[in-house]
């Protein structure tokens, strides 16, 4: 069967089968041809009917084919009128799309109660780690999957860059003809590219007949929406580009009326000035594929996602832009009344996290953990274990929380796998989480704005070893842009630098008062992941949050003026971004005043808290061990560094950037 065909016989491969009380109208799922093809990449589910078809083609088709059965095995008197059972059946369709070696289902806003009966009949033939949805992108949907605890059989967005090459080199499909489209998920539409076009050029000279279907199929898709609304096929453009069709229904017709002989250069002239419309409406960026080229990969990436190109971050849980296609949820559990059920499939480690966050709550509705793919930095972090995953909660009263949680990099576990033996690695592990907590106390009495962290502590089983622990320090996730990732275009504001850089002369103090370096290479961290920008209602900086305290203490006895240069680095480039945008020389040198006065202001107001009598910030470790390199000893070398600077000197050395 083609998306041409007029009639439809239920026999052959369309005859009826029954498997497990479904009845199936088409090729088994994940069939394949000769070539290695599937047979089909589609397929429509009928809850109502219990009924699934799996014919390649479109969905329309499915709904035809159904109908036809149900004539043929239903009593005319029991069956409403033609085009009611046809209006019924697009009702109760839910679609199917076969990638990989996944059932992805799509879903419906409107009826997700019907796309869930049609989950459960899928779960008699499939694991639900092998069943999806769509929806990503609508909200309602990830509501009702997040209240599920199934935040993780959301179709999963890329999260990398070859993810996101893989994902759309999957999504090319064929429908009747040789024509290749790439097939959009959440609404079922397809993107023909120029490149792919072009390709059917040739053919009008050497293989007319498959050149006609190919052009006919364009244009027949082109003018037919389906269920959802969407057009069945569109060409790949920028936002606001369209392209009129009639230079290629003049082909088509010519191809049909005219022998070849005669037609053949009428044909291609037709066929030359509607691929200019097209490749002038798609531009250069999007006129050749090329899937390593990263405009065509997002643009088309967005298009297969139906994500708005200016909207990306709003995704999922409107994570800031550094989150964006880098959460993979995972299988958890779902809550029943006073109960957690959990999935099968879900990891010990996160079973642990997840009986902690139910013990400690008071009540859920949902949780859902994702874990972080790639690191939020660029920095090195060879040799750590540096598993972050993020926490979804809704609370009894429908309130959503949001917590990140990291590993301890140099856990027990870590420490094993260097050869250290159990009993001395549990304890070094102890005794690097108290540090880790004393360094966060000493940066709160300081008066910088850090976040308030807290401990989870789970048990981990190992092979050989029994139980070990293993340490998760949690934070809330708080909204904003970490600064090295602001995008360019807010540079474009004189205000927008000026208030940015008083708070990264804030944050720069506290880089240099806690010597927060690399203890690989010694580099000053600053301005490089860290440093959380909040932002007003006029998109203008306004607050700092620390949300990352890494490398402090490490660096105790550098004097400040020889750690400021890297600091001054990295403000450099912010100040780069500014004028590239426009920024005229009067604000840049007042931005740097701004940051000079938030620096010094800031180490001025922390020496006179260490100074004062009544202050108790000298005596804060004083309970520890007087060991050379222990907290204690790092704490009285970074006061008296602080007590040793020259204020003066440093804001001098700042005006020089001006």
């Amino acid at each position: 069967m083609t998306l041409f065909s007029d009639t439809i016989s239920l026999d052959g491969p369309l005859k009826p089968r029954e498997k497990m009380g479904v009845t199936f109208i088409g090729p088994d799922f994940f069939a394949v041809e000769e070539n290695g093809e599937l047979s089909s990449h589609i397929g429509s589910v009928f809850p109502a009917h219990r009924a699934i078809v799996t014919v390649r083609g479109i969905h329309a088709c499915h709904v035809s084919i159904m109908s036809e059965f149900l004539k043929a095995t239903t009593p005319k008197e029991a069956l409403p009128e033609p085009c009611e059972l046809e209006y019924q059946l697009c009702m109760d369709a839910v679609a199917l799309l076969f990638r990989g070696d996944l059932i992805i289902v799509r879903s419906d806003p409107s009826a997700m109660e019907n796309v869930f009966a049609a989950d459960r009949m899928l779960q008699a033939f499939f694991p639900k780690e092998r069943i999806q949805f769509t929806g990503l992108h609508i909200p309602e949907i990830r509501m009702l999957l997040r209240r599920r605890g199934e935040c993780w059989r959301m179709s999963p967005t890329p999260r990398s860059g070859e993810e996101i090459r893989r994902y759309v080199r999957a999504s090319k499909v064929q429908v009747s003809t040789g024509l290749s489209v790439y097939y959009n998920q959440p609404t079922g539409g397809r993107f023909l590219t120029c490149d792919e076009f072009m390709r059917i050029r040739p053919l009008i000279e050497h293989d007319r007949p498959e050149a006609l279907a190919r052009l006919k199929e364009i244009l027949k898709l082109s003018r037919c929406t389906n269920r959802s609304g969407s057009r069945e096929l569109s060409l790949l453009l920028p936002d606001g580009k369209q392209v009129e069709f009639t230079e290629l229904e003049k082909a088509v017709s010519l191809l049909e009326s005219l022998p070849g002989s005669k037609s053949t250069e009428s044909v291609l002239r037709a066929f030359d000035r509607f691929s200019s419309l097209f490749a002038a409406a798609a531009g250069p960026e999007l006129s050749h594929d090329d899937y390593h080229d990263p405009v065509w990969r997002r643009t088309m990436f967005c298009r297969l996602l139906d994500i708005n190109e200016g909207e990306m971050e709003e995704l999922a849980l409107k994570l800031s832009p550094e989150f964006h296609l880098n959460v993979k949820w995972l299988p958890g559990a779902s809550v029943e009344g006073d109960e957690l059920r959990f999935d099968s499939s879900a990891h010990p480690r996160i079973h642990g996290l997840i009986s902690h966050f139910w013990e400690h709550s008071g009540g859920l509705l949902s949780i859902n953990i994702g874990q972080i793919q790639e690191s939020l930095s660029s920095r090195d972090i060879s040799g750590e274990e540096r598993e972050v995953y993020l926490v979804s909660v809704t609370n009894r009263e429908g309130k959503d929380s949001i917590s990140l949680l990291r590993l301890m990099k140099w856990d027990v576990i870590h420490r094993i796998k260097m050869g250290i033996p159990l009993e001395q690695a549990i304890e070094e592990t102890f005794k690097y989480r108290d540090y880790i907590f004393d360094r966060l106390h000493a940066a709160a009495k300081l008066g910088f704005p850090i976040l308030t962290y807290r401990e989870i502590q789970l048990e981990q089983k190992v092979p050989g070893l029994g139980p070990v622990p293993s340490f998760f320090f949690e934070r809330p996730y708080v909204t904003g842009v970490v600064s090295d990732k602001i995008p360019l275009s807010c540079y474009k504001n004189p205000a927008f630098i000026e208030k940015l850089s008083g708070l990264l002369g804030l944050a720069a103090a506290f880089t240099l008062v806690l010597g927060r370096v690399s203890f690989r290479t010694g580099k000053v961290y600053f301005d490089d992941g860290d440093e959380l920008i909040q932002f007003d209602l006029n998109s203008i900086p306004a607050r700092l949050v620390i949300i990352e305290t890494t490398g402090s203490f490490t660096d105790w006895t550098t004097p400040i003026a020889d750690l400021l240069p890297q600091c001054l680095d990295r403000f450099a480039l912010q100040l780069e971004k500014a004028v590239s945008s426009g920024v005229r020389p009067h604000a840049i040198k007042r931005s740097v005043s701004l940051f000079a006065d938030a620096l010094c202001n800031k180490l001025h107001e922390t020496r006179q808290a260490v100074l004062s009598p009544s202050s108790d910030l000298r005596s804060l470790f004083d309970d520890r061990p007087t060991g050379q390199g222990g907290i204690r000893d790092r704490w009285e070398s970074i006061l008296q560094r602080l007590e040793a600077v020259d204020i003066d000197a440093v804001r001098k050395k700042i005006k020089e950037l001006g």
